[in-house]
């Protein structure tokens, strides 16, 4: 589309190839833009091959496209790689001190970063000066952006950007803004979800690191002071989960987060929340592959996992964001709703969205608040109180009554038991619990579009399919599931009635095998991808057509 505009960069891990993409993107909101940044990326702290990539649009955009109008190398690996994903009036520009290339445009980067750094520097700001060059921006903004981006090296990262800036011609211009951007800032999928749980009251976040989790609690952990959680480095999975679950007997809002193979570490502690009706909130960002897997891409191989995570029977609620604004109202949701319902809730979601970043506006007019039920009178206080709807009052330290939360099989007091009459009854108080109707609150679905064809997905595979609509012949309509346990099945049964596409990250339809399940619907053809990487929209839009047509 000629609308937008694609930037790849690339470069060794270490070279600030994902900072230059960020910024590049700042330049765009600033411009009035809409854009989405995607980073691929090894295992590694260094070397290697790390890209990302930013598509900039006057719109609003969903996802990044694969083809580029313009790349910058910072390492002749990332020429070789990526040359042929340059458009046919594209360009890509190289490191001649390091190569001579047949194609593209060649400065001598490494000569000129010796000639402002006293000490070992990277390249990330000659792709940057690049940037602003070929499309005719400013040098004086550029040296804004330098200055208010970075905190060493001030003066030398100038000097060298200044050198470059003069070697490129301006080529192209930026799109223009069609529909003005309400946001000058860029947020990843995880970001948003903190933020989200922090409005909604969350105190505590515990995490051992695992990607694409991981920046959760990094970015929880850098704006402590400000927000006011306390996000706690564990020593393992499993001390993270039980440390939440103290820390709500305790009374704090509390969250976890890993990945599946950390989750799975978790399961124990799920169970432990399940049992005690301990309202916990788990993130549970997916990346492919059974054990440790490939560390730092995506897929949705986690769902039944999530469905049926823990061993016993107690309820849950899973629910998936397909957008980064979603990811924030999600978030809060389900913080709310465990609080509510006393029970565990797990955001389900993907490397994808997890990290990659976007443009957005957050909501927060009507953002829930996790609030505990209370009890009239603390005098002769029992945790497990059956009521009606199966939800007991909640009391916390300190207190001169006893408060016992208990692992085992309890009566009202708390107190273990194993006798039937009693495990009857609590099993059964823990299934009244209005979930259905708790969750009936929110927005469970999301339709995009007006087509007769159907398509479904859930998840950050929606933000793809909704950036691969645009370039689709005919009309088209996305159904997205975003409470999955428990599913709307009577709001989804009308849109069932005919066989749909299902799109879905996985090597087998498992999506599609829970929709038959779940709403009986048939899939007229299932588009799986299991590689690690997202679609490009046209990329997707053809195989879309091409299913459809077959």
């Amino acid at each position: 589309m000629k609308d937008i505009f694609t930037i790849l960069v690339g470069g060794k891990a270490g070279e600030g190839v994902k900072k230059l993409a960020q910024l590049i993107a700042k330049t765009a909101l600033y411009h009035g833009l809409h854009c989405f940044q995607s980073d691929d990326y090894q295992s590694l702290i260094k070397g290697g091959h790390n890209f990302s990539t930013v598509s900039i649009s006057g719109y609003p955009i969903y996802n990044s496209y694969k083809e580029a109008d313009l790349i910058i190398c910072l390492d002749q690996q990332s020429y070789t790689k990526h040359l042929a994903e340059l458009k046919q009036d594209g360009d890509i520009f190289y490191n001649s001190d390091e190569a001579t290339n047949e194609t593209g445009i060649g400065l001598p980067l490494s000569s000129l970063m010796k000639e402002s750094y006293q000490t070992p520097a990277n390249l990330s700001l000659a792709g940057l000066a690049i940037f602003f060059a070929y499309l005719g921006l400013s040098m004086d903004e550029m040296q804004k952006l330098i200055h208010s981006s970075y905190k060493k090296q001030i003066d030398e990262n100038v000097s060298f950007a200044e050198k470059c800036y003069p070697l490129v011609t301006p080529a192209r211009s930026l799109p223009s803004p069609v529909i003005p951007t309400t946001s000058n800032k860029l947020y990843t999928g995880n970001q948003a979800i903190s933020l989200g749980a922090w409005l909604a009251g969350l105190d505590m976040y515990f995490a051992y690191p695992m990607t694409p989790a991981s920046s959760i609690l990094h970015y929880l952990a850098s704006l402590s002071a400000k927000l006011g959680v306390k996000a706690i480095h564990a020593e393992s999975e499993l001390a993270a989960a039980n440390m939440a679950v103290g820390a709500v007997v305790g009374g704090a809002r509390a969250a976890i987060g890993s990945s599946g193979g950390g989750f799975a570490l978790m399961q124990e502690a799920f169970s432990l929340a399940g049992i005690t009706e301990a309202p916990l909130l788990c993130v549970l960002s997916s990346r492919p592959g059974p054990a440790t897997g490939v560390s730092t891409y995506t897929a949705q191989e986690d769902l039944y996992f999530a469905l049926h995570q823990g061993h016993g029977e107690f309820s849950r609620i899973v629910a998936s964001p397909d957008s980064t604004e979603r990811a924030f109202k999600l978030a809060g949701e389900l913080l709310s709703l465990a609080w509510e319902l006393q029970i565990p809730t797990i955001l389900l979601t993907e490397k994808h969205l997890s990290e990659s970043m976007q443009n957005v506006t957050f909501p927060t007019d009507s953002h829930p608040d996790a609030t505990a039920l209370l009890p009239d009178s603390k005098e002769g206080y029992k945790r497990y109180t059956i009521t009606d709807n199966g939800i007991s009052p909640l009391l916390f330290p300190p207190s001169d009554e006893v408060i016992k939360w208990n692992s085992h099989e309890h009566l009202e007091s708390g107190l273990r038991t194993d006798q039937a009459d009693t495990m009857v009854a609590m099993q059964d108080k823990r299934d009244r619990k209005p979930i259905e109707a708790a969750c009936a609150k929110y927005e469970r679905f999301a339709i995009y579009g007006k087509g007769k064809r159907r398509i479904f997905a859930y998840g950050s595979t929606a933000l793809e399919i909704r950036e691969a609509m645009k370039h689709l012949i005919d009309d088209y309509q996305l159904v997205v599931p975003i409470y999955l346990e428990p599913l709307p099945i009577e709001e989804l049964l009308p849109y069932c009635d005919e066989p749909a596409i299902v799109v879905e990250h996985n090597s087998k339809p498992r999506f599609a095998q829970f929709l038959k399940e779940k709403l009986g619907l048939q899939s007229r053809a299932d588009i799986l991808r299991y590689d690690g990487r997202a679609w490009d929209p046209i990329e997707l839009a053809k195989r879309i057509m091409e299913v459809d047509h077959a």
